[in-house]
């Protein structure tokens, strides 16, 4: 009776495990800023995508009228007019040009950092005790 006891435990604290794992913030997905190699980002059908770079975008120039942008502080705001769109683009910061390809699908990231492998800069988190 007492082994049944532990064993019903154990399965309840597996239970709480995988049910904080699931419920974890999800990592944010990277992608460099490459002027030669595009970028592959997916934009879900019926949501939007909102590529966040370092610096607000200076200059957005799309391929295809298959998708709409909207520029808003540093983020990049994209969404797919129809599905099945494709179409490159370049993304002009400070200096920098930033090349993609788009395609509409019915999955995709919602928030994509977009980050200049170049940079020499990083972020440092202090917690107070």
């Amino acid at each position: 009776m007492v082994s049944r006891q532990y064993f019903l435990l154990f399965i309840f604290l597996v239970q709480i495990c995988a049910d904080a794992k699931t419920k974890q913030k999800p990592k944010q997905k990277i992608i460099p800023c490459d002027e030669i190699k595009s970028q592959l980002v997916t934009i879900p059908y019926g949501r939007v995508t909102a590529l966040n770079f370092p610096a607000s975008p200076k200059e957005v120039i799309p391929g295809e009228a298959g998708f709409d942008f909207k520029t808003i502080r540093s983020d990049l705001v994209i969404k797919a007019l129809r599905p099945g769109a494709k179409t490159n683009l370049l993304v002009y910061l400070e200096g920098r040009r930033c090349s993609f390809h788009l395609a509409s699908g019915a999955q995709g990231d919602e928030i994509i950092l977009v980050r200049d492998p170049k940079e020499k800069t990083f972020e440092v988190k202090f917690h107070d005790k």
